[in-house]
């Protein structure tokens, strides 16, 4: 799949059929992520991976539109020093951002769908996942082959974005 391509067909995934991902499928989505730019090339992300049903479950109430996590073949937590802690800038949500899109993308090319969740029960996460206490888990992406296999080549929804002359501003507002 070319760039653009995956860019503009990705369609968010929250229903997926019952099928594991590959080790080798979840690898590649996982070193998507760790090959995202980094401010400084500190790299200050940690990714924790879930396929253990239970615990998807689990992790699947740790926000109120977080219910897609518990019927995912996977997840990936996205875990960073707490960007509210001290001597830590914001740009590791930014870093964050930016792994996250590379974990999406890389898993569209395989026909493996997926969707962000915000992370609303920061004690619940910490339980189960037991990261490290200075650290903060603020996403959760879930990972698995749609239920429907249509979604793969879904047409864009009728006015889905902005336009352009609504978002651009060439050399000031």
């Amino acid at each position: 799949m070319e760039t653009w391509q995956a860019i503009d067909t990705l369609r968010v995934v929250r229903e997926f059929d019952q099928r594991p991902l590959p080790d080798q499928h979840l690898e590649r989505i996982i070193d998507a992520g760790r090959r995202a730019g980094s401010s400084k090339n500190l790299q200050r992300w940690a990714f924790v991976l879930v396929r253990d049903r239970d615990r998807l479950a689990d992790l699947s109430k740790s926000g109120p539109w977080a219910g897609h996590i518990a019927g995912a073949a996977a997840a990936i937590a996205l875990v960073t020093p707490n960007p509210r802690g001290p001597d830590q800038p914001l740009s590791v949500l930014f870093d964050l951002g930016r792994a996250a899109q590379n974990m999406v993308l890389a898993a569209w090319d395989l026909g493996i769908g997926s969707a962000p969740a915000t992370v609303y029960e920061h004690g619940l996460v910490r339980e189960l996942l037991k990261f490290p206490d200075d650290h903060h888990c603020e996403y959760i992406l879930s990972f698995g082959y749609p239920a429907d296999k249509a979604e793969l080549t879904s047409p864009k929804k009728v006015g889905g974005r902005l336009p352009r002359s609504e978002v651009m501003h060439e050399e000031s507002w």
